[in-house]
Parts: C-alpha cells; structure tokens; sequence
C-alpha cells in the first residue's frame, strides 16, 4: 500500500508565543499582538530600577501592538451602563470611596480651582486626565485577559469623583467649567460611547497627557511607570493612583517628596481594582492660591 504524503507545515505556521497577563498567568496563543517574554531563573537580588547586575532576571519583551478590546456582539451601550450604575452604588457604599473624598477635601479647593495665568488655559476650569483605565466592556490581548471588572470599577470611581468635584465647586462666586478626558488604546467604540455618556472626552495618545498640567487631577489606576514618568513630570495637582512609593525613579520620588497622600482601604468588592492606590495632593507649604483649611481639621491622622 502506498504511503500518502503529506504537506509539512511551515515554521511560520501556527507558531505559539507565551503571553503573561496582569495576574501573572503565562498563556500559549498564536495571537500575532501578544506580548513576548523570555526569562531565566528568577534572582532574588534584582532591582525594580533594572540595575542588580548580569544575573538579574533576563526579560526581553517585544513591544505589542495594543488594539481595541474585544466586546461581546450583544453589548448595547444601555447594558453598560446599568452595568455601571450597580459598581457605582458599590463603590460609594465602600469605605475606600471614604478615603477618596478625605483626599479631594483637602486637594481640590486649594490646587485644581487656583489661578494658573503661566499655563495659557482658562483659569476659571478644572481639568481631569484618566490614562491607563483599560476597557471596561471587552477581552484584552486577543481574549486571553478579562479585567472588565476592574475597569468597570475603576470607571466607577472616576464618576464618583466628576460628581463630587462638580458638586463640590459649584457653590463658588463663578462656576468652574470642568473638563474630563481619558485615553487608552484597548478603548472600543463601546467603551468611547460609556466615557462620552458621562462628558469624558476620549483622545488619542499623546493628546491626553498633553492636557495634564499643574491644575489637574490625574486619574491613573492602570499606568505603567514609563506612562507616569511623563505624566508625573508634568506636576499634575492631585493623582488618583499609585503605589507611587514603590516605584524606583528620580520623577515620581521628587513628586511624592512634594505630596501628602491618604492611602485607600481596602476595597472588599475586588481588592485588585485599588489595590495600594492612594490620593495624593498638593503640601501645606505649596502655594497654590487657595486657601487649604477646607477639609484639613476633620481629616488629619
């Protein structure tokens, strides 16, 4: 009987690459947008700032190509948002949403509403910058990773604390005009529809960090340091984000020495959403403009 030959698949074809999402998991895809990664056995001296030497953890990574998350067929803007509205109650029923208003009683009247004539912008207008809050409607890296939940909270928060500024300012002689804009590349057409539902304005990179300026409040839960550097370069009021204390580098540590901070408790519904974050704002000894005695008796220790 005669042997059937048959077609050698080429090397190209169906290559698997390895894919290490946020929790640590390390997938097998053939994705062609995963990320690559290479490492050795692990050292226990290594450094986060990179410097521990030749026997640190060797990682190569490919940059990759981030694109829109990928949202279930069914998704309606309307399912979102009710989606949103029962992670908000959540969210505000929480003591970590406590803590966050401790931070902006004490940031917010003395830093976003102070005069800033040197930047060329408005002086009667809070800006409000969210980089990095990832999609709160679909699957990231090709359906491997589902943080919809997390994102889906964090939006929460960035809500909870438009209306809280917007309420919290209204009462002044001349209304500020507040101004909210977020960007993320793995946003999807539903994600942009939920964001502009609540007037946050989505912009393509690099024009969100370009609105960051000394009289904005930063809203960074999911940036990766080489994105705070920059952002926190630009002396941003008050960041929503952190641990910025863990992190090895001369811009965030010049920025945390020049903050106060109020470290979030932890959030019972899904701890990984605001885990360690903390809301940072502007020292007493910061002139700003304002005076800062608003909020401060009731919240010190």
């Amino acid at each position: 009987m005669p042997h059937t030959r048959r077609k050698k698949p080429s090397a190209s074809q169906n290559k698997r690459l390895q894919v290490t999402d946020d929790s640590g998991w390390t997938h097998v895809t053939t994705n062609k947008h995963a990320r690559r990664v290479r490492q050795s056995t692990p050292n226990p001296n290594h450094s986060l700032n990179g410097n521990g030497g030749d026997n640190d953890v060797e990682k190569e990574e490919i940059p990759e190509e981030l694109v829109p998350a990928e949202a279930s067929p069914r998704t309606t803007l309307s399912d979102l948002q009710r989606q949103l509205e029962l992670y908000r109650q959540r969210w505000e029923n929480s003591a970590t949403w406590e803590c966050v208003v401790e931070g902006l009683k004490r940031g917010v009247s003395s830093s976003l509403t102070a005069p800033r004539q040197d930047e060329g912008e408005d002086e009667n207008s809070i800006s409000i910058v969210c980089i990095g809050l990832g999609s709160p409607s679909g699957f990231l890296r090709g359906g491997w990773v589902d943080r919809r939940s997390v994102s889906m909270y964090q939006l929460a928060a960035l809500a909870s604390v438009l209306s809280w500024i917007e309420k919290n300012t209204s009462n002044q002689t001349s209304k500020p005009q507040i101004t909210a804009y977020a960007q993320d590349p793995v946003f999807n057409t539903h994600d942009e529809e939920l964001l502009n539902s609540l007037n946050v304005t989505v912009l393509a990179h690099p024009h969100a960090f370009q609105k960051v300026t000394k009289g904005s409040l930063l809203f960074c839960p999911g940036a990766e340091r080489r994105h705070l550097e920059a952002l926190l370069a630009r002396d941003p009021a008050i960041v929503f984000g952190g641990p910025l204390e863990d992190i090895e580098s001369n811009v965030v540590k010049n920025f945390v020495q020049n903050r106060e901070s109020i470290r979030l408790k932890e959030f019972s519904e899904l701890e990984a959403a605001f885990w360690g974050m903390s809301v940072y704002f502007p020292t007493p000894e910061v002139e700003y403009g304002f005076d800062s005695k608003e909020g401060k008796d009731d919240t010190e220790g």
